[in-house]
């Protein structure tokens, strides 16, 4: 059984503040109970992208992208599946930004 699945979910308000994405991309481990990556995508059409790959860059550990475990971090979100593909489209198009471990 592959334990990966990808969603993506509208920013939670109505209305979207300036600088914050429209559209939040992850990829998820339910057995690990973690997000492995997390892509955003921006009215601009800009994306930025973080991995526990990217974090772990400089040799801090980083189990999940979330500090939470998965049913807290979504909690009531709505969160429409996607397909690996499509997770993918949106990483390769996006840029490095790591939030946890920034130097």
């Amino acid at each position: 059984m592959n334990a990966l699945r990808y969603v993506r979910a509208r920013w939670p308000e109505p209305e979207v503040p300036q600088g914050e994405p429209i559209w939040l991309v992850y990829e998820i481990d339910d057995v690990a109970d973690a997000c492995n990556r997390l892509v955003e995508l921006f009215a601009d059409g800009t994306a930025t992208r973080n991995s526990i790959e990217i974090e772990e860059r400089n040799g801090q550990t980083c189990p999940s992208l979330f500090d939470t475990s998965l049913a807290d971090g979504f909690g009531d979100a709505d969160l429409e599946q996607i397909s690996s593909e499509e997770f993918e489209s949106a990483w390769t198009n996006g840029i490095d930004k790591p939030f946890w471990n920034v130097r």
